[in-house]
């Protein structure tokens, strides 16, 4: 340990670090009231002289000029080295020498550290400072695709002109990827444009000059209806020849514009609705006799024919009336005990089976109607009393059918 330069004189009674031979001389000598002798200061004074000489020579003597082997040329540049157990030894500074992260960058000379000395893969991403690796830095060829990160290559890092025809890979340019009037007429080969390549009602009326369009381009049957202008004609007229060479519209009088059709063959045995009557009318119960038709114009005639077979119970009354839209549409004159209706018969009073009973009654008419464009009509016959049924007698008797058609004419 370093020497103490702040030794002072000890206060009394002095007690030694340690337990020393003859210690307690001076102690004795008073306990026994004897002077020491001169003898005993002499020995004393010279003991400790000696001892800092000795500490003085020992002191002097610790210099590198006075460590064995300092003055061996083998130890050149060598430093000396202790294991721990008060063995010296001489030798260079190696890596077992240097402790960890001792060498600082400061301890470093400039421009030292050569390629050499650096590992393989030692220089990380990290270690690159940004905007480091310069164009010169690279080597030709160098940057592969691999180390392209995708759509790193932006529009302005390529040259103009850079991207030749050779490098474009078979069918890689888009329509997606070609600008609105990239392509010119100058970039077209001849006959390059096929049938395939337009698209559908890509050719406009404007594309087609004047006269384009000859007979020999139109397929047979090629021009439809929706293609042949009305101008000049009336709403249902036809186009007819007027004369060789030549057609016009003419009015097309009686056409028929549509044909709806009904069938009914179920039937109910003893239908029975007690609430049916000429003002409360019920539709049957199999399913209603009725067919629905959207007229396809204005005014147009509407034929309305049906045949409906019905039955009714011994001694009652099998009724029915024609509704259009869901209110009577034809039915008789009223009159004070009996309301009018379409269709009417009474089973035979008095026979031991009525022919409604087991058999049916056969109603059918043609009625004539008009309506508006569009705007849908409901014809349906219904019952107009109790005991009535379709198809079929009341109690028993074969099944039959039943049919209604509703034909719109242009007249």
């Amino acid at each position: 340990m370093p020497l103490p330069t702040n030794t002072s004189r000890p206060s009394l009674p002095y007690v030694p670090l340690q337990s020393l031979a003859n210690n307690t001389r001076y102690g004795i000598l008073t306990t026994t009231q004897r002077p020491p002798t001169a003898e005993m200061l002499d020995a004393e004074f010279n003991a400790l002289t000696d001892d800092v000489n000795m500490l003085a020579a020992a002191i002097n003597d610790v210099q590198a000029g006075s460590i064995p082997g300092a003055n061996d040329p083998l130890n050149a540049n060598k430093v000396l080295k202790t294991d721990g157990a008060n063995h010296l030894s001489w030798t260079y500074v190696t890596n077992a020498e240097i402790e960890a992260n001792a060498v600082v960058e400061q301890k470093l000379a400039a421009q030292s550290v050569t390629t050499p000395k650096i590992g393989d893969a030692a220089v990380t991403t990290q270690k690159i400072a940004q905007n480091a690796v310069a164009t010169n830095q690279l080597i030709d060829a160098n940057v592969t695709t691999a180390k392209i990160a995708d759509a790193s290559v932006t529009t302005l890092k390529i040259a103009d002109a850079a991207i030749t025809t050779s490098k474009l890979a078979d069918a890689n340019v888009t329509n997606a990827k070609i600008a609105n009037n990239a392509v010119g007429t100058n970039q077209l080969l001849n006959t390059c444009v096929s049938t395939i390549k337009l698209a559908d009602s890509a050719v406009t009326t404007q594309k087609l000059s004047d006269n384009a369009i000859v007979t020999a381009k139109l397929n047979n049957l090629s021009v439809t209806a929706p293609k042949i202008s009305g101008l000049g004609g009336n709403l249902g007229d036809v186009l007819a020849v007027n004369g060789p060479g030549t057609v016009s519209f003419l009015a097309n009088v009686g056409k028929v514009l549509q044909i709806v059709s009904y069938e009914d063959r179920n039937f109910v045995r003893n239908e029975y609705d007690a609430a049916a009557s000429p003002i409360n009318l019920l539709s049957f119960k199999t399913a209603p006799f009725l067919l629905r038709i959207t007229p396809r114009k204005t005014n147009s005639k509407i034929i309305l024919f049906y045949s409906i077979n019905v039955g009714s119970s011994n001694n009652q009354y099998a009724s029915i009336t024609l509704c259009k839209n869901n209110l009577p549409f034809k039915v008789g004159q009223d009159d004070p005990a009996y309301k009018g209706v379409t269709h009417s018969i009474y089973s035979s009073a008095g026979r031991p089976h009525s022919d409604g009973q087991y058999g049916c009654y056969n109603f059918s008419s043609i009625f004539v109607d008009t309506g508006v464009q569009g705007t849908q009509i409901v014809y349906e016959m219904k019952k107009a009393q109790p005991y009535t049924g379709i198809n079929s007698g009341y109690a028993g008797g074969y099944a039959t059918v039943s049919i209604m058609h509703a034909i719109e004419i242009d007249i």
